[in-house]
């Protein structure tokens, strides 16, 4: 019950911020697990993912941002998994593998944090690592128009317009122990891929 108004809540709030234009929905699998990826311009872009994604989305998230008063509750509300915190690495990729291989939808930002420039990375491997240990489907987003709606440091959002495309999925082949090379590789093509598409918006 909390999740749908969770989801209903972000779908207003950034109506009223100007609404959002979205591009590519009919990229996203309708079943089966996938592993959402995108760049991290504000701490709006977590509420953005789930108004605008219509499938259920469960966030691997920075351990800090729990505390935080607004997006700590919505994280909490969203059920999302606390990382890059002592202890709890291990612990949140287990949660995540256990998402995906229940067919679930996960979601993370593989910057780590909030990015201070338009460029994308670098990113962190967790999301290669996921991907390639349970063959998930990789959906890369890339959002526009965030930082401006809510900067860094900022505590009020003010009204702008926001973009968010959606490409095609890729598919990986599942990889029993995969490997350092391979996962920057991945890494590499990706943050290409993303700074392509935010180049194009």
């Amino acid at each position: 019950m909390i999740y749908p108004l969770v989801k209903l809540i972000s779908k207003w709030f950034l109506g009223f911020l100007g609404k959002p234009v979205i591009a590519g929905v009919e990229n996203i699998p309708r079943t089966g697990p996938v592993i959402v990826v995108a760049n991290h311009a504000s701490l709006l872009d977590g509420f953005l993912l789930a108004a605008c994604l219509p499938r259920r989305i469960t966030f691997l998230s920075a351990a800090y941002l729990f505390r935080l008063p607004v997006v700590g509750a919505f994280l909490r509300a969203m059920g999302a998994i606390p990382v890059q915190n002592k202890g709890s690495e291990l612990a949140g990729m287990r949660k995540a593998l256990g998402i995906l291989q229940g067919g679930g939808t996960l979601g993370l930002f593989p910057e780590g944090r909030v990015s201070q420039t338009d460029k994308s990375g670098p990113f962190q491997t967790g999301w290669a690592y996921l991907a390639l240990k349970t063959g998930a489907p990789v959906l890369p987003v890339v959002i526009k128009g965030t930082r401006t709606a809510l900067p860094a440091g900022a505590v009020f959002p003010r009204r702008s317009r926001i973009y968010m495309q959606v490409a095609a999925p890729w598919m990986l082949e599942k990889v029993l122990r995969p490997g350092q090379e391979t996962m920057a590789a991945l890494n590499t093509k990706l943050i290409s891929q993303m700074q392509q598409m935010l180049s194009e918006m």
